[in-house]
């Protein structure tokens, strides 16, 4: 499946039968001697809420929350007769709702970050970076384009400064990198190094709603705000900024099933 462009191989795993999700992740999202994909997401059995969601990156690393990868499962328990058009489910540790729009569109609310750390100086060699650091199910540093003196968002080597920055000391367990710069007051543009994946990808849900809010409170952009990932698609985030605290901000974007099939793997 793919959601706005990133692609995850998909398990329905209720019954218990893959034992080694780590190595089946490294041997599957090869892009070469697997199937190739940003990750694998295995939907388990869950005693709180329609289901459980498991994401591990395409390096075997576990992959905490992801926000392309919830819109598409909650497509696939929808198809599968999980869940109906509404679902609730767990992944790591943590509850998040979605609902399907319509055969291509489906939202995903996420609990509202409350971990955040603006206006951060970054010191990489004899050079500094301005950058903003938010938590939404996982780590996300914000990188404004025009608070740091990059012309073009476009001309980044996102795969070599993203890596600098994604294993920057002040990050113990490391983050993942988004690049930000601004089209209008609804719309920004965003390029990001995932971490896990080691390289840019076409897409971040959750680095699209990190980008999002830095947005929202750093340059005062209006919402619903629209994000150009790289693969072309829009997502859309959407929070009440009325509220001094949100319970929840939304991602909708499209999802997509590219394949089914039977895999042949041998553990």
């Amino acid at each position: 499946m793919t959601g706005a462009g990133n692609d995850f191989i998909m398990f329905d795993n209720r019954n218990g039968k893959i034992k080694n999700p780590v190595e089946l992740a490294k041997w599957v999202c090869d892009r070469h001697f697997g199937v190739g994909a940003d990750g694998i997401i295995l939907i388990e059995k869950s005693e709180i809420a329609d289901f459980k969601m498991v994401y591990f990156n395409s390096d075997g690393s576990f992959g905490g929350m992801c926000g392309n990868g919830g819109r598409c499962v909650a497509k696939l328990a929808f198809i599968l007769g999980i869940s109906k058009g509404k679902t609730t489910f767990e992944a790591n540790g943590k509850l998040y709702h979605a609902e399907i729009i319509d055969e291509q569109k489906v939202k995903l609310f996420l609990p509202f970050p409350q971990t955040k750390k603006l206006n951060l100086k970054l010191k990489l060699g004899k050079k500094f970076f301005k950058a903003h650091f938010i938590d939404t199910g996982a780590p996300h540093l914000v990188v404004f384009t025009d608070e740091n003196s990059i012309k073009n968002i476009e001309k980044i080597n996102v795969n070599q400064l993203g890596r600098k920055l994604r294993y920057h000391p002040k990050f113990e367990n490391g983050t993942n990198v988004n690049f930000v710069a601004v089209i209008d007051n609804e719309t920004i543009r965003m390029r990001t190094y995932e971490r896990g994946v080691e390289g840019e990808t076409l897409a971040c849900g959750t680095g699209s709603v990190a980008s999002a809010i830095a947005s929202v409170e750093i340059k005062n952009l209006n919402l619903p705000l629209k994000v150009k990932t790289s693969s072309g698609e829009i997502l859309t985030i959407f929070y009440d900024r009325n509220k001094s605290q949100p319970e929840f901000v939304s991602l909708e974007g499209s999802v997509k099933i590219i394949c089914e099939g039977t895999l042949n793997y041998e553990t």
